[in-house]
């Protein structure tokens, strides 16, 4: 792990004036592409209905041309108050199999046929994440961040912590804040982006095909991790590979500047971030937030160790 310094940046994406003309000019039309963002975000056509899922992955507003979704603005600023650890790279296949005995990857093989020990474990749910992480604090002396105590089944495989719609889990630190626990953890969204960004303020921190295993050039596989680019603070992929749990409810951003957000109390999706190996570049940028139920268990889904400073 290695450990992100206390710092102050610009979450999300931003908009900028543009010409007219930019503005009028019609995008591609890719209908498969067009069911996705309505499903996975949705917030441009719900939220405008001058906008229509035919539309690209960049939302426009009337008058401005736009970086990112509409649940990536506004742009705000954000105080990560404290440091915190970031693991380098993503759980991988053998750090899963060595803690919890299963591995429940769909990328089980490398292309030569031998086993994919050093790709990033997938098809792991948020609460199979959390109970990693919690399993990895009892080996390690350190408390446990999440109470699953209401979780049934065996996680990596039917793991549920719903009832009656509802979430069964809770933080264990005594303010109910995750970052206030010294345990392992996920990162918080607002974590995740700063770490990501490593200081950068564009869409990337990098060409995207020297940093992440990405649609264009990961031939339909995960692959093993740390072998692209790392960002300026040391940490692979980042962007490509998987997407990567965070520990955020999905909910809308405020313009106020904040100060180490956790996100909303409840909610119905979660959020993780950092595209994968099955998204084109539309989908690659350090702001875009993939919304998701968790209980999803996708071959493109994975997560990253994080942990607070005591």
């Amino acid at each position: 792990m290695v450990k992100i310094p206390a710092g102050r940046f610009v979450m999300g994406s931003t908009c900028r004036t543009a010409p007219k003309e930019d503005i009028e000019k019609s995008a591609p039309i890719n209908p498969a592409q067009a069911i996705l963002e309505a499903v996975v975000v949705g917030d441009c056509p719900q939220d405008d209905p001058k906008t229509s899922v035919d539309e690209s992955a960049v939302c426009k507003k009337e008058g401005q041309a736009c970086e990112g979704w509409r649940n990536e603005r506004p742009a705000h600023t954000v105080t990560i108050s404290r440091p915190f650890l970031m693991a380098t790279t993503e759980v991988t296949q053998k750090e899963w199999y060595e803690l919890m005995g299963s591995n429940p990857a769909q990328f089980t093989k490398d292309v030569s046929g031998k086993k994919a020990d050093s790709h990033p474990v997938e098809r792991v749910s948020l609460w199979d994440a959390m109970a990693y992480l919690n399993a990895l604090s009892v080996r390690d002396g350190l408390p446990a961040c999440y109470d699953l105590s209401g979780c049934k089944g065996t996680p990596g495989g039917v793991y549920d912590c719903m009832q009656g719609g509802q979430s069964q889990v809770s933080v264990t630190a005594a303010s109910g804040r995750p970052t206030a626990c010294t345990g392992y953890r996920l990162p918080t969204e607002a974590e995740w982006e700063y770490a990501a960004r490593a200081g950068t303020t564009g869409l990337l921190y990098g060409p995207l095909d020297r940093i992440a295993w990405n649609f264009s050039n990961s031939a339909n596989s995960t692959h093993p991790v740390a072998t692209k680019e790392p960002n300026a603070w040391g940490l692979y992929d980042m962007i490509g590979n998987v997407w990567e749990w965070t520990g955020d409810w999905d909910g809308k951003y405020s313009a106020d500047a904040v100060t180490d957000p956790v996100g909303p109390a409840l909610g119905s999706n979660r959020v993780s971030r950092g595209c994968s190996w099955h998204y084109t570049i539309d989908y690659c940028r350090v702001s875009f937030r993939m919304s998701a139920g968790a209980m999803s268990q996708f071959g493109h889904m994975g997560f990253r160790v994080a942990r607070s400073l005591p």
